[in-house]
């Protein structure tokens, strides 16, 4: 098997941030994956109209996060889409045979090797590191360990057509050096975050088509909750919910990754330095939805009000983090990044 030599993985909570964690570590740049997810520019809240179903999904971080990431350090890199199979994998390999790791994106239905319910709504992230003729060796943050799958697996994988379309999509670094200031950076993707949850239609930046975004969409969410429990199915739409805000186990919808990230990227930017505690709050808030959806999924009938009761959780949390990126809004300035 023809392998990238040197390539560390490690897992991580976030597969992006895991995967820019560990692409930037094989070429001696060494950020966290908390940085890496808030230079990118994480959390977000985006909700899709299902298209099969009388009910919407949703994804809690940023489809564009690893492309933020590489250009506000500003470094060489290379991203495409929409090349047939053949010419995408010619191009992926090219570059693992020159000893570049290639971060791809995925839908995770077709990784057979995810814990199980692992439909989130794509892109899943994952990083080429290895393959042959037959096989295909990814370094997924979502495992503790690289993982191996058929070429024909990948090419099942490497397109979506439902909420988020993917066309054998990847992203390779060029030349291993940044050429932005960190700091810059740093506020630049803090910046971001707190207006995309304020302000979606500020924010350039393409989230392929959703419906609704920000804490607007999180508010709809939280008021839809309630509305669940006449559906012919509720607990279909609870485990959709739930594996989304769970998407990887961390069960915070990726606000204590976050909180990190505050607390690292405040100290470069001058953050107020209780943003990073209030953030984590949050997080155990959202926690608590997370288990208290895992619950009702298990009932075959919801216990009369726990809907409802999950949706004043959501909207309490909507209201915490309207005042938190209010704030980091204020501190950093309203520029939009």
């Amino acid at each position: 098997m023809n392998v990238v030599e040197g390539y560390d993985h490690q897992p991580g909570v976030h597969c992006g941030a895991a995967a820019l964690r560990n692409v930037t570590a094989h070429y001696g740049m060494h950020y966290t994956e908390a940085t890496c997810f808030g230079i990118g520019g994480g959390p977000a809240f985006v909700r899709y109209e299902h298209p099969d179903e009388p009910w919407a999904t949703f994804r809690t971080s940023p489809t564009w996060l690893e492309r933020a990431f590489f250009e506000r350090l500003g470094v060489p890199h290379t991203f495409r889409e929409g090349d047939d199979f053949e010419t995408a994998w010619a191009a992926v390999t090219g570059h693992v045979d020159e000893g570049d790791p290639a971060i791809l994106f995925l839908d995770p239905v077709h990784l057979d090797y995810l814990p199980e319910d692992p439909d989130h709504v794509p892109p899943h992230v994952a990083v080429l590191v290895g393959y042959d003729d037959e096989t295909v060796q990814l370094s997924d943050g979502a495992m503790a360990s690289r993982q191996e799958v058929s070429r024909a697996t990948l090419r099942d994988a490497w397109t979506h057509e439902r909420f988020v379309p993917i066309e054998n999509e990847y992203l390779v670094v060029t030349r291993a050096r940044t050429t932005e200031d960190g700091t810059d950076a740093a506020a630049a993707g803090l910046r971001q975050a707190a207006t995309y949850m304020l302000d979606p239609l500020q924010i350039k930046r393409d989230a392929r088509g959703p419906g609704e975004e920000g804490l607007s969409a999180l508010r709809s969410f939280g008021d839809s909750l309630g509305r669940w429990a006449a559906l012919s199915e509720p607990a279909r739409p609870v485990r959709a919910a739930h594996r989304s805000i769970d998407e990887h186990g961390e069960g915070t919808a990726f606000r204590g990754l976050y909180a990190e990230a505050l607390a690292e990227l405040g100290r470069r930017t001058g953050l107020t330095h209780d943003l990073a505690d209030r953030m984590a709050g949050v997080a155990g808030e959202w926690r608590t939805v997370a288990d208290l959806l895992g619950d009702i999924a298990e009932q075959d009938e919801p216990r009369p009000g726990a809907l409802e009761e999950a949706g004043s959780l959501v909207a309490d949390i909507a209201d915490r983090e309207e005042a938190i990126f209010a704030t980091l809004r204020d501190e950093l300035g309203g520029r939009v990044e």
